[in-house]
């Protein structure tokens, strides 16, 4: 097959766009930047004589780009080589890629028209689809899912409490549509009056009120605040599971819990990566007797011995319970590859050496009390991957807000992919948590083995965040919240059905402008 060098340079264009759109999201979260690198292949897309290829090319970059610190991982600490390790990450980007080769291959083949309604209302559509669609299918991968890029954006921030991520991701798709309106408007010479007053008047419309609602209050004070005393222990994956260094970071840990003034005391995932059963007796038991007034989430590895199977859990630890059999919550979304095997892959875990997975599901999402001078403050909690799925951690709410976290924990180990300063992961999983604070409007800790650990309050805003890379640890005073934002109230059905509506109105207006013409 003759390489046509014009195609080349349509691929070559639309890989670096696709590696712009992941700049948009870390180190910095440049909500400008996305939006202008899905214009730029917007604008691209009625150009091209391969759009499907074109638009494929565009998110196997994004995805790559996006997710590179897979690597260290699955090279670094399961020992895979660098070519199967490159090989996964680029399987999965495809995986993921097509889902917006799809949504933009169907807007090229029937909406590419000059019209504003195939910019405004067709495309914003097709992507919130193809966007939903990766956080739904196979159980969901809906990192790098777009709205994270704007939440620092304040024309777009103030969605996330009424629509979530997808809705914001909705939003600056409309936004992207706008500019590439106006764009093929100048390439094309064409003065369509009517088509750039409403562009304008849509996003003026858009900036408006975005403003306004980013400065609605959701939510009101809990009682009075927490401390809470975050503890980041810097442990290397490489040696995490040796026996000696597993003994030694234990009796740490438990000593700093027990040491540890503040009400409350949190740990990163796994922190203790065997069974709870074996943690030794004397120093738990230790612990327990200095918990009067205090608690402690310790992340390990929960039990059930009539089921024979392992959970990824958090441990609670107070002094009313049994610390031998503590109350636990156990991690509902699995983590594929990780913590559960999809058919057919079998081989390619075991091409891995890494001592965890196969884990059981958790079932509950209550949360836990904190008890303090005659104040209950609820704590919800949240591990690693499920960060990522705002829709599964309202159902929280499904016994009302009276029975709701006020604060969420989420805890973490992202040891996993690299160190801060060789891996955006951490950096991107601080945003999906400072979203989370936005949808929910509660503040949350994020407690991580190596980084990025911080507190969130319920404005999204990152209020302390600890040094990377390093055993520290911090205490920090977390104000609980009640209430309820529309967000959860209807979670992603207004996404659902908006996505529905809009395509079918595209659809009946292309068809009335052809019948017209």
């Amino acid at each position: 097959m003759k390489l046509n060098i014009k195609h080349m340079g349509w691929y070559a264009l639309a890989a670096v766009l696709g590696m712009v759109q992941a700049l948009g999201f870390a180190p910095q979260p440049l909500g400008i930047v996305q939006i202008g690198s899905l214009a730029g292949m917007l604008l691209l897309l009625p150009y091209v004589t391969r759009p499907a290829r074109v638009a494929f090319v565009f998110g196997l970059a994004w995805f790559c780009a996006g997710l590179y610190w897979l690597h260290f991982s699955m090279h670094g600490v399961g020992g895979l080589p660098t070519w199967m390790s490159a090989l996964a990450i680029t399987a999965l980007s495809s995986y993921l890629a097509v889902y917006y080769m799809l949504a933009l291959g169907v807007w090229r083949r029937f909406f590419a028209e000059l019209r504003v309604s195939s910019y405004l209302v067709a495309f914003p559509a097709l992507w919130l689809v193809a966007e939903l669609a990766r956080g739904y299918v196979f159980g969901g991968f809906p990192w790098l899912a777009s709205g994270y890029a704007h939440i620092d954006n304040p024309l777009l921030k103030g969605w996330f409490a009424i629509f979530g991520v997808y809705g914001v991701g909705f939003a600056a798709a409309m936004c992207a549509g706008a500019l590439a309106f106006v764009g093929r408007c100048a390439i094309e010479r064409r003065r369509e009056v009517k088509g750039l007053a409403l562009t304008a008047a849509s996003m003026a419309v858009w900036a408006v009120v975005g403003l306004i609602v980013q400065g609605l209050n959701w939510g009101e004070k809990a009682g009075a605040p927490i401390s809470v005393n975050i503890v980041q222990p810097n442990v290397a994956q490489t040696n995490k599971f040796d026996e000696q260094v597993m003994l030694s970071n234990t009796l740490l840990f438990i000593r700093h819990a027990t040491q540890s003034s503040a009400q409350l005391t949190v740990f990163p995932e796994t922190a203790l990566p065997y069974p709870w059963t074996q943690v030794p007796i004397e120093p738990l038991e230790a612990l327990h007797t200095r918990l009067s007034g205090r608690a402690v989430l310790m992340g390990g590895v929960g039990i059930d011995e009539a089921k024979h199977e392992f959970y990824n859990s958090a441990m609670w630890l107070s002094e009313k319970d049994d610390p031998l059999d503590p109350p636990r919550y156990d991690k509902i979304h699995l983590l594929p590859f990780g913590e559960m095997i999809p058919w057919g892959f079998q081989w390619f875990v075991d091409a891995m050496k890494i001592p965890l997975g196969g884990y059981g599901y958790g079932q509950s999402q209550k949360p836990f009390e904190l008890n303090v001078a005659g104040q209950t403050t609820r704590i919800g909690v949240n591990i690693c991957y499920e960060n990522e799925f705002g829709e599964e951690l309202i159902q929280a709410w499904g016994n009302g807000d009276a029975a709701a976290p006020n604060v969420w924990v989420n805890m973490s180990n992202l040891g996993w992919f690299g160190t801060v300063s060789h891996s955006t992961a951490q950096e991107q999983h601080l945003y999906m948590s400072r979203a989370r604070a936005l949808e929910m409007a509660r503040p949350v800790i994020v407690a991580t083995n190596t980084g990025l650990s911080a507190y969130i309050d319920a404005s999204g805003v990152v209020a302390q965040q600890l040094r990377p890379d390093a055993a520290v640890s911090a205490t920090v005073q977390v104000q609980g919240m009640q209430g309820l934002t529309p967000y959860i109230g209807w979670g992603n059905a207004p996404m659902l059905g908006l996505a529905s509506l809009l395509f079918g109105l595209s659809v009946f207006l292309r068809h009335r402008v052809m019948a017209l013409d």
